[in-house]
């Protein structure tokens, strides 16, 4: 008798700062807007004596731009691994899921020609008023500690009958990694760090390329 076909359901969730972004959005608009204040925050999250969320919330909430400028800036100033593009044209089902700002992922991207509909995005939101910044967490995702509960989102995606690839590479990704069913973790990061301390299965990569080569294989096996 044959064995009955399994059909498997992907969902990639893929965290945005340092892992499609080369530099951190949040940090890089802190050290132009808020240098002094930056460096504490800076000393304190390496410490570990505030959380993620504290670290991107607090400091967003203390630069003074208009919305106009804060736009320009990350047009301006973020990195992407432009690889990151190699990944889209295969057409995989994703989610980018940040810690950060909807608007950091949205325009930082779509500066490098990248055009991703923000409902493929999971964030926080920024508002404006005049020249004041405010972040407001999505309810059902809502995390004090990492900002955003990466975890959740995909258990949530698993209950839909989803195996979720997780790529990530810090410290906020540490527990959405903990529940994926395959992890992708960033070469020489934290997130590889902890996993390898943890003694979960990961796959250490250094750029989408990587990605998609090994995952094309992974594929293949499981016909």
């Amino acid at each position: 008798m044959s064995k009955p076909t399994v059909i498997h359901r992907y969902k990639f969730v893929i965290d945005f700062d340092g892992t499609i972004s080369i530099n951190d959005s949040t940090t890089m608009l802190a050290e132009m807007y808020i240098p002094d204040l930056h460096q504490k925050y800076l000393r304190e999250i390496r410490n570990g004596n505030i959380s993620v969320r504290k670290y991107i919330k607090e400091q967003l909430e203390a630069i003074r731009i208009t919305r106009e400028e804060y736009i320009r800036t990350l047009r301006n100033e973020m990195q992407i691994d432009l690889t990151f593009k190699n990944f889209l044209i295969k057409n995989w089902d994703f989610m980018i899921v940040s810690a950060g700002t909807l608007q950091n992922v949205f325009y930082s991207l779509e500066a490098k020609g990248i055009d991703i509909s923000q409902k493929q995005i999971i964030s926080n939101h920024l508002t404006f008023n005049g020249e004041e910044l405010k972040v407001e967490a999505p309810r059902q995702y809502d995390d004090q500690e990492n900002g955003i509960n990466k975890a959740e989102v995909i258990r949530n995606y698993q209950r839909q009958g989803y195996q979720v690839v997780f790529i990530g590479d810090s410290i906020s990704d540490f527990e959405g990694a903990k529940v994926s069913d395959i992890v992708y973790a960033k070469k020489s990061q934290k997130l590889a760090k902890y996993l390898k301390a943890q003694n979960i299965p990961f796959i250490e990569y250094q750029n989408f390329d990587e990605i998609v080569r090994h995952f094309q294989r992974y594929l293949v096996g499981m016909k």
